[in-house]
């Protein structure tokens, strides 16, 4: 099976409960609307706000690691990353 877990939501990890639950309950959707974002995060504190921005950061470059080592792989989506296109790393094995 391909997808033994189940998916997390990447606003779960990064946003504390209380406005994960608010926001979730509010949007019901993968792709929140920046406006509706930045009205939660103003209910924060800049310690929360701060939390927020850094874990967002840290699964930005995960991410972008995971696209990079994925670029020019066989059964890989066929758009590679800016980021490795510009390295060279498209099509090396």
């Amino acid at each position: 099976m391909l997808h033994e877990f189940a998916a997390i939501d990447p606003m779960a990890l990064m946003f504390p409960s209380r406005l994960y639950l608010e926001l979730s309950e509010k949007l019901h959707t993968q792709a929140p609307k920046s406006n509706e974002i930045r009205q939660a995060l103003g209910r924060l504190t800049p310690q929360e706000r701060k939390y927020i921005l850094v874990r967002a950061r840290m699964l930005s470059t995960c991410s972008k690691a995971v696209e990079d080592a994925m670029a020019g792989m066989d059964g890989a989506p066929e758009r590679a990353s800016k980021r490795a296109a510009r390295k060279g790393w498209v099509g090396l094995r």
